[in-house]
Order: C-alpha cells, then sequence, then structure tokens
C-alpha cells in the first residue's frame, strides 16, 4: 500500500491516437498509476493489454477524482477550472512540442532498451515545463535561467555549461551564465557567431554537436574545464532564437536518448525571455501611471521629445513646471503608505482639473509631477502653477493619526524652451534647478528659472 501511494497518479484530459505507446509505457512503470480520462467512451486506440481507465465526463469530478500529479492535456478544452495543488500540466496535443518531445523520448529508449515498453520521466518533463513561472520571470529572466542551465548540466552529465545572449556588437554572442571550473571568469566573455559552435546553432537555428578544436572560440573560454565535445542548443520562442545553451563534455558524445528533454530545457528557457521582453515593452506601452491616474514618466519623456520638435520647427514656446509635495515622507510615516498612496491620488486630480487637453501632466517619480505646457509663455506657466499651489494649501487631504485634515503644499520649478533650455534633457535640468531653489525658500515655494541659478549652484 505504501508503495502505491508514492506513485505518480497521471491522467489524461481527452485522447488521441498517439497516446497509445505511451500509455503502454506508463503500464509498465511502478512509479506512475494511470487515474482517469476525461473522456464518455473508453479512447480509441487504448492498448487491449492495458486495464480500461475510469472515465469521467465532467471535468470538475474528473479533477477532483482522478487527482492527477500530473495531467496530459491532448484535446483542447474550454472552460478548465484551477488544477488541484501540486498538478503538473503538459500539453500532449497532436503537433505539440510535447507531443513531439515524448515521442522522441519513446522512440530513444526503444532504440537503446529493445524492450518495447521504454519507461518515461514524466515528473522530469512536468518540472522542466513548471520552471518557467511567469510571474517570478516577468522583468529579470537570469534566475530561471540558472535553474535550467543546472538541470540541463546534470541532465547532461556535462562538465560545463554557459548561457549566452546576442552581444552588443553585431555577430557576437555574450556569456550571461556560466557553471563549471573557471565559469566565474566567463561572465561577460564574448564570442563570434561565425567561429564558434553557439553561435553556428544560433545562425541555424538547430541543435549543433561538435568535437572542440582549438580555433572555435569555445576552446579557450572551456580551456580550464577541459572541454572536448560540445553542444549547443537554440533557446527558441515564438519563432525567434533569442541565444543559446552551450554544454561542454570532457569527452564522449552526449546522449542522443537525453536530447528531448534538453531541447524542451532550451525551449523553457526561450519562454523565460520572451515572456521577460513582453513584460518589458508592456511596460514601456503602458503610459499611465497607477496611483496618481496622470501619465507615466516613459509617455512624459515621449510627449516632451514632440513638443520640442514642433516648437523648433515652427518657433514655439514649451514650458516644463515641476512639482514636488513638501513633506510628503513625514506624511507617509504618520499616516500609512496606503494614505501616501491616497495623497498622490487626489494631488493627480487636482493637477488634471487645473491643466488643459493640451497639456501633458506626469507622475514623474515618486512625489514628483511634471507639468508639459505647448505653446505657453513663462507668465502662463507660472499662473498655472500658482493656481494649483493655492487649490493644494486649502485641499482638506485625510490623517489617519490626528483624525482630521492635514494641509499639504507644493513647491514648483518652472523652466521654458527656447528661453532657458536648449533642447529636452536641458530643459528638464533647468526644471529641477528652479524647483531646487524653490524648496531652499521654504515649503509652498515657487520658483521660475534664471540665469543667477547656475551661479548659486556652482
Amino acid at each position: 500500500m505504501g508503495g502505491t501511494e508514492m506513485r505518480a497518479k497521471v491522467a489524461f484530459l481527452g485522447f488521441h491516437e498517439g497516446c497509445a505507446r505511451l500509455v503502454q509505457a506508463l503500464s509498465n512503470s511502478e512509479h506512475v498509476v494511470i487515474t482517469g480520462v476525461l473522456a464518455k467512451a473508453l479512447p480509441k486506440g487504448w492498448p487491449s493489454s492495458v486495464d480500461p481507465p475510469p472515465l469521467f465526463s465532467s471535468k470538475e469530478e474528473f479533477l477532483k477524482e482522478a487527482a492527477p500529479d500530473i495531467l496530459l492535456m491532448a484535446r483542447e478544452t474550454r472552460g478548465l477550472k484551477e488544477l488541484p495543488p501540486g498538478c503538473q500540466l503538459i500539453d500532449v496535443r497532436e503537433g505539440t512540442a510535447g507531443a513531439a518531445l515524448l515521442e522522441g523520448l519513446l522512440q530513444g529508449e526503444e532504440k537503446e532498451g529493445g524492450s518495447g515498453t521504454p519507461s518515461v520521466d514524466l515528473q522530469e518533463i512536468a518540472s522542466i515545463c513548471a520552471s518557467v513561472n511567469v510571474v517570478e520571470a516577468y522583468s529579470d529572466p537570469l534566475p530561471k535561467l540558472a535553474q535550467l542551465l543546472d538541470r540541463a548540466v546534470v541532465l547532461s552529465g556535462a562538465d560545463a555549461g554557459m548561457v549566452l545572449f546576442p552581444g552588443q556588437d553585431v555577430d557576437t554572442l555574450q556569456v550571461v551564465l556560466a557553471r563549471g571550473k573557471g565559469a566565474e571568469k566567463l561572465a561577460g566573455r564574448t564570442l563570434s557567431v561565425s567561429s564558434s559552435i553557439g553561435g553556428s546553432s544560433f545562425d541555424s537555428g538547430a541543435i549543433v554537436q561538435k568535437v572542440l578544436t582549438p580555433e572555435m572560440e569555445e576552446s579557450e573560454l572551456l580551456e580550464e574545464a577541459g572541454v572536448g565535445m560540445c553542444l549547443s542548443l537554440p533557446l527558441r520562442a515564438e519563432g525567434r532564437v533569442n541565444g543559446v545553451i552551450t554544454l561542454g563534455r570532457k569527452e564522449g558524445a552526449f546522449d542522443i536518448v537525453r536530447m528531448p528533454l534538453l531541447t524542451l530545457i532550451a525551449d523553457q528557457a526561450g519562454l523565460a525571455i520572451l515572456i521577460a521582453r513582453l513584460y518589458s515593452e508592456l511596460e514601456t506601452n503602458v503610459i499611465t501611471d497607477s496611483l496618481s491616474g496622470l501619465y507615466n514618466r516613459n509617455y512624459f519623456h515621449q510627449r516632451l521629445h514632440e513638443e520640442i520638435c514642433r516648437a523648433r520647427r515652427y518657433s514655439l514656446n514649451v514650458c516644463l513646471v515641476m512639482l514636488e509635495i513638501d513633506g510628503f515622507e513625514a506624511y507617509v510615516k504618520r499616516n500609512g503608505r496606503f494614505m501616501g498612496e491616497f495623497i498622490l491620488s487626489d494631488v493627480g486630480n487636482i493637477i488634471r482639473r487645473n491643466t488643459r487637453e493640451v497639456d501633458t501632466a506626469a507622475r514623474y517619480e515618486g512625489h514628483l509631477f511634471a507639468l508639459l505646457l505647448p505653446e505657453t509663455r513663462r507668465l502662463g506657466a507660472v499662473r498655472l502653477a500658482e493656481r494649483i499651489r493655492k487649490v493644494m494649501e486649502e485641499y482638506p487631504f485625510p490623517s489617519r493619526e490626528r483624525k482630521e485634515v492635514e494641509t499639504l503644499t507644493i513647491c514648483a520649478g518652472i523652466a521654458s524652451y527656447p528661453a532657458n533650455a536648449s533642447g529636452e534633457q536641458d530643459l528638464v535640468e533647468k526644471a529641477q534647478a528652479a524647483l531646487r531653489a524653490a524648496k531652499a525658500e521654504g515649503p509652498n515655494s515657487i520658483r521660475l528659472y534664471s540665469g543667477d541659478l547656475d551661479a548659486e549652484s556652482a
């Protein structure tokens, strides 16, 4: 009984003929038990030598009763609820990478063993598939890539391993992760695409295995590890090669039976890179700040560039107002972070109500705001800043500690193009210099940029 409890429970969500050989293989494993199939009748092609599985027509009942540790998805299924805790999903629909992987493993092990009833390490596959957690991979793929590289090194029996990304120079690859003897010296090193095994894999998008010779650039990098054979796998996602994993052995070729699993590791690494890139693009493309409701810094700089170009072409004026909330850190310390976020929302509303539709109001960073005012002279910018300053000092901001309203004020710095600045970055710097001067005068102050501020800063 105790041995049965240790067996991994596998269930099929649908079934196709390609699953039949897998069922035959699993039935001979001491580590796996098939606990059910989501199908109304015994699937076509189910091996006659294997006992019929429990059948389920309801998805909810299927997940509850079959309680799979590993769920093999053999057909498209909509409305699938949350998987049971600890359950890993492997997509084995016909034509998918998962189906090709399992087929490759079955064929490879049959050639090796000749028994006709190969075993398939589904838990290893599921673990690799689960290794890319979307939430964790969002901003930085390197921790996930490190895990996948470690797994590839162990699985292949390699003595060294590297992950390489496209370098800053054309036709180069740069080492971002390394394992093995002397690995700590490899980070940041570059290889030429045209004279390296990794470059061949990157360029062709194919797996490349070669004996390491002196003219190949990996020979210098992996010399300390004593590598004689290299295997490079492309990190692919959505038809694009994002880098390569290069593995090295001191002697002997890499086991062909392990190639499907190593390919899966490389594909998961490619997916981690893709997720990070898409998230970065999403952050860039989103234009609003969630706390203040104003535009974000990226969009502000985009609009600043556009307005400066327009002003330069048509000889127009552009003003920039930088506003900062006085005593904001002290307010948050008294009232808590949540109340601080509430204040940012209130200030965002005040700014939005007191600016024109053609203006660009953004939360620049922290409690600093930027107001871009096209076709506006300095006097108009001063009037707008003064209007916001007056509304702020009269606004009843909430207070958790005092159980009454609090007063918050702002300081503002104003600069103008072309009167004060030669370009967009210069305009930002001049407005910030004016803001520093206003803060030096004390809370609730406004300062217009003038040349004497440069002398004061010096």
